[in-house]
């Protein structure tokens, strides 16, 4: 039950915060859904510091990880957001827009967890 509290907590953060960033980001670009990008950009660096922390760090609770993995990252990154800017796009004929995006996405977010990643892993040679 105490993990149920904090997944559902950490989640609430987690969206609240993706709804402000959306909100602030996306309304500096009338086309490009800049702030959905950003916050899964910055959602994969993130999940990478986690799972460098949790691989380089064994003593890290696994409660933690729930909490911090599924909950916060699970709500702050957004799939379904992903999926709707990218079905927009398409509805308007913006196809090169719409094919970038879904790079920019894709690949963006599994640089930026292995980026995440190797920062930690520097951080542990460096202690």
């Amino acid at each position: 039950m105490k993990n149920f509290l904090y997944i559902g907590f950490a989640a609430a953060i987690g969206g609240w915060s993706r709804w402000g960033i959306g909100i602030l980001l996306n309304s500096l670009h009338p086309i490009f859904p800049i702030g959905t990008l950003t916050i899964n950009l910055v959602g994969g660096f993130l999940m990478g510091v986690s799972m460098g922390a949790f691989e380089f760090f064994s003593d890290l609770s696994p409660d933690l990880k729930l909490i911090i993995n599924i909950g916060f990252l699970g709500s702050l990154t957004t799939f379904s957001a992903f999926t709707a800017e990218i079905f927009q796009l398409l509805q308007k004929n913006e196809l090169v827009s719409s094919l970038t995006l879904i790079a920019l996405h894709v690949v963006g977010s599994i640089l930026m967890a292995y980026l995440g990643w190797l920062t930690i892993g520097f951080i542990k040679q460096s202690i």
